[in-house]
């Protein structure tokens, strides 16, 4: 029983890995990113990071019509694996105070967890939502290009490997 579940995790990472290096192409399924950390334990969860080309501008947590398709990815992968979670995960630059921008990245988080609610009809259950606010910068702080980068949210989908 035990050759049979360390088969099944092989598996589980290749098709994982598969998935990571495929093109990502219109319809299809997003670029994945699986964490590096994961052991032989084929009761343990696989963390599958999607990152979303979804910004915001400036003091606002408003997900602009332009990102639903980015949005959608996150959605079908849902959809393609129903017994996944995701946590929606917000950021911001470092313009005004740590507390503001904590504050500012839950509403980001919130505000893309409750459109694949709305729009896409992923469960509320599955989702939840966590604003880091300016404590994991992607870009430098110190241009408008880079803070444009670090105003962001992405998700982060727990998948189970099978016994």
């Amino acid at each position: 029983m035990k050759k049979i579940g360390m088969l099944v995790a092989i598996i589980m990472l290749a098709a994982f890995a598969t998935a990571a290096q495929a093109e990502t192409r219109a319809g299809g399924l997003p670029e994945l990113v699986v964490d590096k950390s994961i052991n032989d334990c084929p009761n343990c969860e696989t963390l599958v990071t999607i990152t979303l080309n979804v910004e915001f501008d400036t003091n606002k947590a408003v997900v602009k019509d332009q990102y639903r398709n980015e949005i959608k990815k996150v959605a079908d992968f849902m959809k393609k694996y129903p017994n996944t979670t995701a946590v929606i995960e917000g950021h911001t630059d470092n313009v005004d105070t740590a507390e503001y921008n904590k504050k500012l990245s839950d509403e980001r988080a919130n505000s893309v967890r409750q459109y694949l609610i709305n729009n896409f009809g992923i469960k509320a259950s599955r989702l939840s939502a966590v604003g880091y606010g300016l404590t994991r910068p992607i870009a430098s702080n110190s241009a408008e290009e880079g803070r444009q980068k670090n105003r962001r949210v992405q998700a982060v989908i727990k998948a189970m490997k099978k016994n």
